[in-house]
């Protein structure tokens, strides 16, 4: 009975253990768990307006999708890696890990403090797949990842972010 009841105590303490860092299954695939607790901790801003388990469940969400977007970053990130080899595969796997983790890291926030919003994300996923030449590819990711450095360090205002510069910078045309 004892040994029963000292199981049942360890089982519970590893729900608890769970609950208390957020998403109970973390999934394996995403960056570490920590970057994001990380990123929440230092921001007391929002903080004070999301919990910890709503910031994370909204980093899982970007990854993967969800109702309301099915299609989340993994579903991208291998649309943008079909057909590459060798080195541009790992640079272009590499990059795009990066930018995943610094895009979700700000959107995931509450509303009222993130700098990077859902207009943003739809943007980006268009640019990024608007031409699927190998350097067309790279130069749309390095331009995204310069960008959201320069929205995230404030450099750059949100407004600047939009279809008009990704067109003229990178020779696309965005609207079909």
């Amino acid at each position: 009975m004892l040994k029963g009841f000292q199981s049942f105590i360890y089982l519970s303490f590893l729900v608890l253990i769970g609950c208390a860092s957020g998403v109970r299954a973390w999934p394996e695939q995403l960056p570490a768990q920590r970057y994001f607790v990380s990123s929440y901790e230092q921001d007391t801003k929002n903080k004070v307006l999301q919990s910890q388990e709503d910031y994370l469940t909204w980093i899982v969400r970007f990854y993967e999708g969800w109702e309301l977007m099915p299609t989340g970053w993994h579903d991208l990130r291998e649309n943008m890696l079909f057909g590459l080899e060798g080195s541009d595969h790992v640079e272009m796997g590499k990059n795009l890990g990066m930018l995943g983790a610094m895009i979700s890291a700000e959107w995931a926030k509450d509303n009222s403090v993130r700098r990077i919003d859902s207009a943003m994300l739809s943007l980006w996923g268009g640019v990024i797949q608007a031409d699927f030449a190998v350097e067309a590819r790279k130069s749309s990711v390095e331009l995204i990842m310069q960008d959201v450095s320069a929205v995230l360090a404030g450099a750059t205002p949100a407004s600047a972010i939009n279809e008009e510069r990704y067109a003229g910078l990178l020779e696309l045309s965005l609207n079909p």
